[in-house]
């Protein structure tokens, strides 16, 4: 297991504690995996992009293409709201992160949850604050 898997995996224990429910099914490992593989050399090293997606995701191929170019187009704002094909999207650029660090991190969570607490314990993690 890499340090990046192990980071990613306490920010999503600590998204779990602050009960807040993330989705973890076929679509959402899919789209959040394309995404990284698509955005991490774009992403500059001491940096990190955090997304949050609501579900369901009916269109994934649209939606991970949508967030790639709102990632390309608009990397140098700090917080970015938008919807895509019907999911709201929220991306947060963290400056000053660790090399060790991932910098593509993604979740996706039901409607009702609230993305800003996700954002802040993933921001929180990655600058080593937790």
């Amino acid at each position: 297991m890499t340090e990046t898997t192990t980071i990613e995996q306490d920010i999503t224990a600590a998204v779990s504690a602050a009960r807040i429910r993330l989705r973890f099914d076929r679509v959402v490992i899919g789209l959040i995996a394309r995404l990284k593989a698509a955005l991490d050399d774009v992403v500059p090293q001491d940096q990190s992009i955090i997304f949050t997606l609501t579900a369901p995701i009916r269109l994934p191929a649209k939606t991970a293409a949508a967030i790639e170019a709102l990632v390309r187009d608009d990397l140098d704002r700090r917080d970015i709201r938008t919807t895509l094909h019907g999911n709201h999207v929220q991306l947060r650029r963290v400056a000053g992160v660790p090399a060790r660090m991932p910098r593509v991190t993604g979740f996706v969570h039901n409607q009702p949850s609230d993305s800003e607490p996700i954002l802040d314990l993933a921001e929180a993690r990655l600058l080593g604050q937790e």
